[in-house]
């Protein structure tokens, strides 16, 4: 496994989880369900049945509003799960729980993480940090909206009433669980890395190469005054991802981009919002 740092703008960075071959786990039995799932969905935007068109437009739409936050702590690798711990407790180990015993076999077998990041745009200090600060933000966030929605996917459960159409609240708020379960354990994944200096650290000049061809360096968003700068272009994601040996990124780079470029607009019409209302009481 390496984790890549990609600068978004100059506020916001992307984390990648790449796998490889010394670290392949076999698939745990959640990722073999989402796998279904995600079979079945496929299956459903080819159908010609006016509601499966009508759930997965509208579950494409809610899928691009998880930060991209999220889909990058889910990709993180995590311990096989299983109902006991992979090596027996010691004896005096009687006080430790199940999974923290997994999670430490686990890191032990990973010896070294590769921490690649552009030189160019993150100093050396920062990379470790970064990830650091990811993990310790989304431990206590994902843990909190895991617990919600598996609160609020029983009281769905009258919608099952209504006859030919599913419940799709219900399911929705189950796949937010379990996906911020996974967020949760991937940043419990970083965390534990971070705290046992496992990173080593990678400056990657071919990556940086990427941000300064295709397009300038820093791009400004029209009506965009916060001091806050784009990076990366769309144009730029399939060369980057291509610079990665990770061509099944793109989807989650143009995702990430478009998170960014929205999030920008909305804080700089609030600002212009709150100017506009000063400027008014200032004339009263």
């Amino acid at each position: 496994m390496r984790i890549i740092i990609l600068p978004l703008s100059t506020a916001s960075r992307l984390i990648i989880a790449q796998r490889t071959s010394s670290h392949a786990l076999p698939p745990r039995f959640d990722d073999r369900l989402a796998q279904r799932a995600h079979n079945m969905w496929t299956s459903w935007e080819s159908s010609t049945t006016w509601w499966k068109i009508k759930v997965t437009k509208w579950g494409n739409a809610a899928m691009d509003r998880i930060p991209y936050d999220e889909w990058s702590l889910k990709g993180v690798p995590r311990p096989p799960v299983g109902l006991l711990p992979t090596r027996p407790k010691k004896w005096w180990e009687f006080w430790k729980r199940n999974d923290d015993l997994r999670d430490r076999e686990f890191l032990m077998q990973t010896k070294r993480v590769p921490l690649v990041y552009p030189p160019g745009l993150i100093k050396e200090h920062e990379a470790a940090e970064f990830v650091r600060q990811l993990a310790e933000k989304s431990l206590p966030y994902h843990f909190k909206y895991m617990v919600l929605s598996l609160v609020g996917a029983p009281l769905t459960l009258p919608v099952a009433l209504i006859p030919l159409i599913p419940n799709i609240p219900g399911f929705y708020l189950l796949y937010r669980a379990w996906s911020h379960w996974k967020a949760w354990e991937g940043a419990k994944a970083l965390k534990r890395i971070v705290d046992e200096n496992k990173f080593v650290l990678e400056p990657n000049h071919v990556i940086e190469a990427v941000y300064r061809s295709e397009a300038p360096m820093i791009v400004d968003l029209p009506g965009i005054s916060n001091g806050e700068k784009i990076l990366l272009e769309d144009s730029q994601v399939a060369t980057l991802a291509k610079a990665m040996d990770a061509e099944e990124v793109q989807a989650e780079l143009h995702r990430a981009l478009a998170q960014v470029r929205i999030r920008m607009k909305k804080e700089a019409q609030q600002k212009m919002k709150e100017e506009d209302k000063r400027e008014k009481e200032d004339l009263k």
